[in-house]
């Protein structure tokens, strides 16, 4: 028979583990959407840089972290702005409007053969004042 003050141990380790399981819900964790921040940028002159910050959004548990360094960056067209490995953007000599930078990472980060998410921001590259787009 246990004691009284053993039994009070016992359910309060079964409480305990059970609050630090439940949040997992016994699922792998996984990768429902990516947001770029900023969504929408505008470049004006050969150069500028501007820093993009992928955040991942997961399910079991719910939860959002800094991903930028995780993802694989792409430029819709990097011969007028292009993105390297970090996020960050560069200004190219032309100019376009509504430019898509991709941020892309599979929904589970330790199978390469689950699904793809995708995260997109726009981006406007002007030329330096007073030339303007044709």
């Amino acid at each position: 028979m246990m004691s009284q003050g053993r039994l009070h141990f016992v359910a309060i380790a079964w409480i305990v583990l059970g609050v630090l399981t439940l949040p997992s819900c016994g699922f792998k964790r996984q990768l429902v959407s990516i947001t770029l921040i900023p969504n929408l940028a505008t470049l004006t002159g050969f150069g500028v840089q501007l820093q993009f910050k992928a955040v991942g959004n997961y399910i079991h548990p719910p939860d959002s972290r800094d991903i930028t360094t995780s993802v694989v960056w792409q430029s819709a067209a990097p011969q007028v702005v292009t993105v390297d490995a970090t996020g960050l953007a560069t200004s190219g000599p032309g100019c376009g409007t509504g430019i898509v930078i991709s941020a892309t990472a599979h929904n589970d980060p330790h199978d390469n053969s689950s699904g793809i998410v995708v995260g997109t921001a726009a981006v406007t590259v002007n030329p330096p004042p007073p030339a303007t787009c044709p």
